[in-house]
């Protein structure tokens, strides 16, 4: 059994002020600081001691937070860095095509066996039109090629990076980036960030907010969890025995070590289940960080920091940090979107397969659909409109098992709503797309979205039917 793990130095010279202004020595009267325009350097001189009692009002604060993100950020903070959170005019994330891709994963760290596999792996999207937030989660098991040519699973690509590293001190980054390589492969968009978090950090930061309120959906029951420790000290320590692990439906306030176990929990349930309750943390976390001000207090975030040290790695700078924390801070959770893929026998878009040990595989053949969805995660049918439709069915013509399904969630990522899917009574060459509506708008956006068949006229009146053919795929 795996666990995950998430992870994340401040050298700048001090400038001697002269608070004086000048370099001249000897006696100086104190009415030479009130002759105004005549004395130029005396009032330069009253206005810079005035910054540096500012500064030393804040300055512990600021510097607080500067070696507390510097612990944790891609790359060293500088005074460069500070003048940018002031002066930047437009936005200092990295993005493509108006979306921020942020890499989340969470390994089991030091003193775990197979501490550096990632068993959670999680894309945040941003869309900066509209400031709205998706959430992808992927399967640890989905089959991979690693660059040397072996076949492995998803959950390998951090070690694979992070072993590969001679130098000690940028395995971290080696294993994000052959991580975000890999992810950025499958789901078709670059990956512009990555935090990675172990479970003592994970702890750690639920047990600074002071614990977490969860909405659990159903009841957990897991008599086989492993019975690790943490020691004083917050070392995460093995043990071969087991403990049970029981969690009610409905709200449930949970400390750090709560927390973690409602999120690895997986012997009594799957991996797919274990991503949503992941994707529910994560949600529990960020209100309770919005309702406590974490997220717009620059102390807060330092003690936070600070506390979680060399168990949270991220490739932030500071004043993408400061953004991104922006950015969060107004999230409206109604607007958040979430998707597990999965191999849901109804419309995952994988399957699992025993050949070489367990692997899951694409439906497709590849990962043309799960970059579809990818693409239109933010999509609604307010695009598209037919108030005659009353249903929508897919049925699988094309001779291939999954199909229907597949190209069911591929329209529903879209923001349609699919009544039926079945098998149709034959194989078909190409693509149908039935339409039984009184105008075409709905049919065009299905043509648009699964990018093959033609439109045709349907005497069942109120009715799609989407018949998907050979030609689908190719």
């Amino acid at each position: 059994m795996r666990r995950r793990s998430y992870s994340f130095d401040h050298k700048d010279p001090i400038t001697k002020i002269d608070l004086t202004g000048h370099q001249e020595s000897g006696k100086r009267k104190i009415s030479g600081f009130l002759k105004g325009k005549k004395n130029k350097k005396g009032i330069k001189a009253v206005i810079i001691s005035l910054a540096v009692i500012l500064l030393v009002g804040i300055g512990y604060e600021a510097y607080s937070f500067w070696g507390a993100a510097n612990s944790i950020l891609g790359t060293n903070v500088t005074l460069s860095d500070l003048k940018g959170l002031v002066s930047a005019s437009q936005s200092a994330l990295k993005q493509t095509d108006g979306r921020t891709n942020i890499l989340v994963l969470g390994k089991g760290g030091d003193n775990h066996p197979g501490g550096q596999l990632t068993d959670t792996i999680e894309v945040v999207t941003i869309n900066h039109a509209d400031s709205r937030i998706a959430m992808i989660s992927l399967p640890r098991d989905l089959q991979i090629t690693t660059p040397a040519g072996t076949i492995n699973k998803l959950n390998y690509a951090y070690t694979y990076g992070y072993e590969k590293e001679t130098n000690k001190d940028k395995k971290a980054e080696a294993g994000a980036k052959s991580a975000s390589d890999e992810v950025s492969k499958i789901l078709g968009v670059p990956i512009h960030y990555s935090i990675t978090l172990d479970f003592v950090g994970f702890k750690e930061l639920v047990d600074s907010l002071g614990g977490v309120t969860v909405n659990v959906d159903k009841d957990l029951y897991d008599p086989f969890y492993p019975k690790d420790s943490f020691s004083s000290d917050g070392t995460y320590s093995k043990s071969d025995a087991y403990i049970t692990v029981s969690i009610k439906a409905g709200t449930q306030k949970m400390d750090g070590i709560t927390a973690l176990r409602y999120a690895r929990s997986r012997e009594t349930t799957s991996d797919f289940d274990r991503a949503k309750r992941q994707q529910n943390l994560v949600f529990a976390i960020e209100e309770k960080s919005l309702s406590l001000g974490v997220l717009t207090n620059p102390q807060k975030v330092t003690d936070i920091l600070n506390t979680l040290g060399k168990h949270i790695k991220t490739t932030f700078n500071l004043a993408e940090t400061k953004e991104l924390l922006t950015i969060f801070s107004k999230i409206d959770k109604d607007k958040l979107v979430t998707k597990v893929i999965d191999n849901n026998a109804q419309d995952g878009l994988l399957y699992s397969t025993d050949v070489g040990g367990y692997y899951l595989l694409p439906k497709a053949g590849n990962y043309s659909q799960i970059q579809a969805v990818v693409k239109n995660i933010f999509a609604t049918d307010g695009t598209a409109t037919d108030n005659s439709i009353t249903s929508i069915e897919v049925l699988n013509g094309s001779g291939v098992a999954g199909r229907g399904g597949a190209v069911a969630e591929l329209l529903k990522a879209d923001g349609l709503e699919i009544t039926s899917i079945d098998t149709y009574d034959k194989v078909i060459d190409t693509t149908v797309i039935e339409n039984g509506g009184t105008d075409s708008l709905i049919a065009t956006k299905i043509k648009k979205i699964i990018n093959v068949g033609s439109i045709k006229t349907y005497s069942g009146k109120g009715v799609i039917r989407v018949i998907i053919g050979k030609d689908y795929g190719k």
